[in-house]
Formats: structure tokens, C-alpha cells, sequence
């Protein structure tokens, strides 16, 4: 007697992304008794409905057992898929999902007892510490909370002292030097950065009236969201993003409770109260969307993420919290954002008025930033279209192959120093018979040429014997060791910076090659 058993279905979080996305599409369809068509899962992925591609991934679906069935018949779900395909709609299942009210108790109760992060009375070195402010919104590189600090008390810098943050990232440099009272610029190419930093230096807020707006909001949100398909609404991002691309980020319920909790915040008339919920909502959105940094840009469709209505109720009560305490506090400093390139800094500040700049530059790594941070930027509505992403990556340091144009000519300042020649030439040598890679030595040369500029913008500005302190990390590249801080040091000695150096500040192990590699800071005086 044969006994028939049903075949043993591989982890749907394994599914290379264009299949996940069609099971996806084709169960919420069958959910709803709908046909699946060629022209949506066209539409869906960005295929042409005759691409090969797209048979070959239903065909897969179809081989590893979670449909049955074919488009022009219709499909079917295995029994064994019934967990899954349950699962898959419950939680894009908008119309019937229940939404939590405790933000809503939140900020409706009168009870303003800050959190329960300390037990004592907290000093400004407890909240910079602890992320106080700096948790609101992190960033990939983002060094340690204290290190800022800790330099603070070890150069003795002074109440309203400038320090500069040529890449502000998500402003950890600035919240640090403003806690401790310290003035402070930042520069970033990218205004995503920008706004995020402004934000998270902004703390005069109105918190009576923060909750008030939150609560209007909210109370609209878990009312409107089941009838989402009746409103008229702003779709903003949704009309403007590449449809493949924001798929690859957002499943289709997410991107309705995005669109409808943007519009609601977009009424808020007071400007500070509303860039505080905006950010709020993008880092939910990032947070709950499909996204994965390894440390580069990777989608699983289905890996267990919090709700983004969740994370965004945790997001403006730990916003409110974190206010609470630093309003305890009323001496900080000040930071202005300047969304430039800091190879514009002469631009924007005078001679000899720096006291002292503190960086984690960009690494020759082949990341390529705007990537990480697409979904933010269309978001709230930073770009329109790739040529806008393409204005943004022209300004920014060339750590990556996708930063580099036609016009670029950074790499004419780096070949004047041997070990960058060196180490290029190793890396083509690496590269000279793939189909891949070929452009790295350049990126290496253009990476350098940007970071001697940066050294050299920077040298008239600063006070004499001021410091300037970069935190980055020696690389590797297809095996070729590359000792940045050693050709930085070089490279600003030429400048004319005295007292260089480096100091040992951690170590990590390559993401390419199984090495521990330093990362270090190096520390250049005028």
C-alpha cells in the first residue's frame, strides 16, 4: 500500500523576493475569491507581462508546493499552506485588523510622570548615556553615544564652543555637543539626514499640545483605516515612487496605513510638532517594512516584523518621554544643518571660527547611502524621481561605485600619494579579467581625492590647535588590505595639520573576508 503525504514546503522566508511577492499577491487575491492576472503581477513587479521571469517564478511557486494551479485555470492553496496563506492575510488584512488604542490613553491621560528609565535623578551624562533623543531615529555607522563626550571633557572644549559634523548622519555628534552645551553645524548631502538631525536638536516643544495633536490624529486613524478604499487622500509617495520599489519595500496594507497616517499628520499646523511625528512615522515605516541591512539593502517578505502601528504608538511616547526629561534641563547649546556637501563648508562658515570637529566619515565600502534610506527620502518627500536621488549621490563623498559620474575628478588629488596608487593597482589587479569589480580602483582613488578635499576645506576654518577627529576603519576590497587611516594621516600632513595620529577605538571583522579589521581615530591638529 502506498501512502501519499504531502511534500515538506521550504521556509517561505527563503523565497528569492520576486516569488515571495507573487504568493503574496496571488493568496490575498484568493482571500479576497479574485482571479490573479498577468497584468497585475506585471504591474506588481515591474516585468513585462511576457517576461520569462515572471513564468519561471510562478512555475517555482508552483514546484516547491505552496500554489496549485496556473493563471489561466486559477490557483489553489495546498493544505499545507493554509497556516501560511492565514497568516500572509491577516496581516494585510487592513479592513479587519484591530488597531491598539493605548496611544490614544496615552494621550488622553493626565498623568505626566516621565518613564521609568531612571530611578534617580538623572544628570545630562545619564540622558546622553542612555540614548535619550539619540534613539529617536538610528543610523547604520552611528558611533557610540558617549565617545562625543567623552572628547568634550578630554579637549576641553567651553560652553558654546563650535564643533562641526562635516557627516551628521542622524545628528549624534549634534545632540551630544548640544546636551553639554556646546554649539554645532552639521553637513550632510543627504536632507533626509538633515531634517532627522534637525529634529532630534529640537527640543523647546510644547508637549501639552504634543499630546493633543497626537490624539486627534490617532482617533481618526483607527476610525478611517477600515474604510481607507473611500477616502480622498494625498498619495503622495505612493504616485511618485517607482512602483517595483516601493513593493519591494512595503507590503499593500502598510502602504495604506503610511499614506493615511501622512495625510493626518500633514494637517498639523504647528511646524515642530508635526517634523517630530513625521519622523516618528518614517522610522515605523522603515521598521516595519520589508527591508534588511546587512550591512547592504535586502528584502524578506516574509520575516516576522512588529506592526507599524505599534511601533509608531512606542516611537511618540518614547518622543515624549525623552522631552520630559532634557526640558528638566535648560543650558544646551545650539546646531545649525546645512544639506551640502561639507566641500562646500566655505560656503557656509568663516575662517578660523571651528573649535574642534569630530566625524565618522564615510568608508571606501561600497555603500551606497541614498540606497539605504530611498524609502525615507520618497517618504517625505525629499525626491520625486530618481533624477532628484541623482542630485543627492553627485554630493556625496565617493565611498561606493554608484557614487561615481562621468565629471568626477576627485581621484586627481589621491594620486599623488603611493599608497593609494598602490593599493589601486592591487585591486585591478584583482579585478582586470571579471565582469565585476572594475570599477573599484577608481572608487578608491575618487574616495581618497573627496577625503583630502574634505581635510582641506576644513583647514582655514579651524582656530589654531584645533582638532579635527575622524572615527573610520581600515577596508578590504576583493583581498586588497587598504590602510585608510594611515593614507588619511599622510594625506593631511601634506595639508599642513600637525600632532597626526591615530588611536585604536574598536575592532570588527570583515563583512568580505573573514580578518578582524581596526577601526581607529585619527586626530589631526591645526
Amino acid at each position: 500500500m502506498t501512502v501519499l503525504t504531502q511534500p515538506q514546503i521550504i521556509n517561505p522566508s527563503k523565497l528569492p523576493f520576486l516569488q515571495a511577492q507573487i504568493l503574496q499577491q496571488i493568496y490575498l487575491n484568493l482571500s479576497e475569491h479574485n482571479n490573479t492576472s498577468i497584468e497585475e503581477l506585471s504591474k506588481l513587479a515591474g516585468y513585462p507581462k511576457e517576461s520569462k521571469i515572471l513564468a519561471d517564478a510562478i512555475k517555482m511557486l508552483n514546484n516547491k508546493g505552496f500554489i496549485e494551479g496556473d493563471l489561466l485555470l486559477g490557483f489553489s492553496i495546498p493544505e499545507n499552506c493554509f497556516d501560511l496563506f492565514s497568516k500572509i492575510v491577516k496581516r494585510n488584512d487592513y479592513k479587519r485588523k484591530e488597531y491598539s488604542e493605548k496611544i490614544i490613553k496615552f494621550a488622553e491621560s493626565k498623568d505626566d510622570t516621565p518613564s521609568t528609565l531612571f530611578e534617580f535623578e538623572q544628570t545630562i551624562s545619564d540622558l546622553n548615556k542612555f540614548g535619550v533623543i539619540h534613539k529617536w531615529y538610528d543610523y547604520l555607522e552611528d558611533f557610540p553615544y558617549s565617545l562625543i563626550e567623552e572628547k568634550i571633557i578630554e579637549y576641553k572644549l567651553k560652553p558654546e564652543s563650535l564643533i562641526v559634523e562635516p557627516f551628521a548622519g542622524s545628528g549624534t555628534t549634534l545632540i551630544s555637543a548640544n546636551l553639554f552645551q556646546c554649539n554645532a553645524v552639521g553637513f550632510d548631502a543627504n536632507p533626509l539626514m538633515t531634517f532627522i538631525s534637525e529634529v532630534k536638536t529640537t527640543w523647546n516643544i510644547d508637549l501639552t499640545l504634543y499630546k493633543k495633536e497626537i490624539s486627534n490624529i490617532s482617533k481618526r486613524f483607527v476610525k478611517e483605516i477600515h474604510n481607507f478604499d473611500k477616502l480622498q487622500l494625498n498619495l503622495g509617495f505612493i504616485n511618485v515612487m517607482p512602483k517595483k520599489e516601493i513593493n519591494q519595500w512595503l507590503s499593500p496594507a502598510l502602504q495604506k496605513e503610511v499614506i493615511l497616517l501622512k495625510n493626518l499628520i500633514d494637517e498639523i499646523k504647528n511646524k515642530k510638532i508635526k517634523n517630530l511625528l513625521l519622523i516618528a512615522l518614517s522610522k515605523s515605516c522603515f521598521d516595519a517594512s520589508y527591508v534588511s541591512l546587512c550591512p547592504g539593502t535586502t528584502f524578506y517578505p516574509f520575516r516576522e516584523k512588529e506592526e507599524f502601528w505599534d511601533l509608531f504608538t512606542k516611537k511618540v511616547i518614547s518622543i515624549y518621554n525623552d522631552l520630559k526629561h532634557v526640558q528638566k534641563h535648560n543650558h544646551y547649546g545650539k546646531s545649525e544643518l546645512i544639506t551640502d556637501s561639507c566641500l562646500n563648508a566655505k560656503k557656509h562658515l568663516k575662517p578660523k571660527s571651528v573649535d574642534f570637529i569630530v566625524t565618522s566619515p564615510p568608508y571606501p565600502n561600497d555603500l551606497e547611502y541614498t540606497r539605504q534610506t530611498r524609502l525615507e527620502l520618497y517618504l517625505l518627500d525629499f525626491v520625486k524621481s530618481m533624477d532628484d536621488v541623482q542630485q543627492i549621490k553627485r554630493k556625496m563623498v565617493k565611498g561606493s561605485t554608484k557614487l561615481i559620474f562621468k565629471e568626477s575628478n576627485s581621484e586627481m588629488y589621491a594620486m599623488k600619494f603611493d599608497d593609494v596608487k598602490i593599493v589601486s593597482d592591487k585591486i585591478y589587479e584583482q579585478t582586470k579579467d571579471k565582469n565585476w569589480g572594475f570599477d573599484y580602483p577608481r572608487m578608491v582613488r575618487e574616495y581618497f581625492g573627496d577625503m583630502y578635499l574634505c581635510m582641506l576645506e576644513f583647514y582655514d576654518l579651524m582656530k589654531k590647535d584645533a582638532n579635527f577627529l575622524q572615527v573610520v576603519g581600515d577596508q578590504t576590497i576583493k583581498g586588497v588590505y587598504i590602510p585608510v587611516c594611515d593614507i588619511l594621516i599622510k594625506m593631511a600632513q601634506e595639508i599642513g595639520y600637525r600632532n597626526c595620529r591615530k588611536e585604536l577605538f574598536r575592532m570588527r571583522r570583515s563583512t568580505g573576508h573573514n580578518i578582524l579589521l581596526p577601526e581607529e581615530i585619527v586626530i589631526i591638529q591645526k
